[in-house]
């Protein structure tokens, strides 16, 4: 009986043994949650600069669309003959803050009004100015220098 007793307890121990090898230890446990959620952090992380990053780009071309489509207009306003009234009532362009002529220079020119609402509402707040310099170009008139100003916050 007695031989019967310790091979029952070799096998105790063996399975003991065994069935603590199957499993983890909770340092091992933990070391890899710790691991995963670091990982799922910085994916995370990465998704969310990429999105970030790309409303940006996408506000930095509407903001350079509105900038063309104005300075093309004022092209339109370089050969005008102040001294005779302009076509509607005059030589500015509607929705400008300042009412007066749109290559007047020592004026900060305000098209925010002329903007989508899109781009000038909450959170982005979008706004346009622009000012006019004469510079000196050789033929004894000063030609004109334009400098737009876009901003917009929120993003």
């Amino acid at each position: 009986m007695r031989l019967f007793s310790c091979v029952r307890g070799r096998n105790a121990a063996g399975r003991r043994a065994r069935s603590a090898r199957r499993g983890y230890t909770l340092v091992e446990t933990l070391v890899a949650v710790m691991l995963i959620s670091v990982v799922v952090t910085s994916v995370f992380s990465l998704v969310l600069t990429a999105k970030m990053g790309s409303r940006k780009t996408g506000k930095k071309a509407e903001a350079l669309f509105y900038v063309q489509q104005y300075r093309e207009l004022l092209k339109s306003y370089v050969t005008a003959d102040t001294s005779v009234a302009g076509p509607a009532g005059g030589w500015n362009i509607p929705g400008d803050s300042c009412g007066c002529y749109a290559l007047q220079t020592g004026v900060q020119h305000n098209l925010t009004s002329k903007l989508p609402p899109s781009f000038t509402a909450a959170p982005v707040n979008g706004q346009l100015f622009y000012t006019v310099t004469d510079v000196p170009c050789g033929t004894g008139l000063p030609c004109k220098s334009v400098q737009f100003n876009v901003s917009w916050q929120g993003l």
